[in-house]
């Protein structure tokens, strides 16, 4: 098996990165999936801008999975964490949100949220993590996190 590397991603990532956030779009939020598609150059600055604080795995020379953090309401917010469905069950979303809240952390933040969408396949697994669910909508499970003590 390759091993995989969770880097944070750079410019030459974001052909790939958008490649996923579409897939994402697709998979799991097909409702919204045109919408998406018809301000893919907003989504791409956007991702442009979250660069340093979006975290890559890298299988084999290819990105196979992402987890992208930043600021909502001046806290600490992950926006999404994906892995292509061929690479699932190798432990990348474990990786990858371990590498994201580690940055979390060393930028001062001790607590942050995370929004997944009601039918994430993973909403056992990211309570497996440490994640409490603190309210769900129609549409999203609000979970949270904080550091652990030391």
């Amino acid at each position: 098996m390759v091993v995989p590397i969770i880097r944070v991603s750079e410019a030459k990532d974001l052909p790939a990165l958008l490649e996923l956030e579409a897939h994402y779009m697709a998979e799991l939020e097909p409702q919204n999936f045109e919408r998406w598609k018809t301000c893919e150059a907003v989504h791409r600055k956007r991702m442009e801008e979250a660069l340093l604080r979006t975290f890559a795995a890298e299988m084999a020379d290819d990105i196979k999975g992402y987890c992208y953090w930043g600021l909502q309401n001046d806290s600490a917010h992950i926006f999404n964490v994906y892995v292509h469905p061929d690479f699932r069950r190798y432990g990348l979303a474990k990786y990858l949100l371990e590498r994201t809240e580690e940055d979390i952390q060393r930028k001062g933040f001790s607590q942050w949220t995370f929004n997944p969408i009601k039918t994430h396949p993973a909403k056992v697994f990211i309570e497996q993590l440490g994640y409490r669910l603190q309210w769900e909508d129609t549409d999203r499970l609000h979970m949270f996190k904080e550091k652990a003590a030391a």
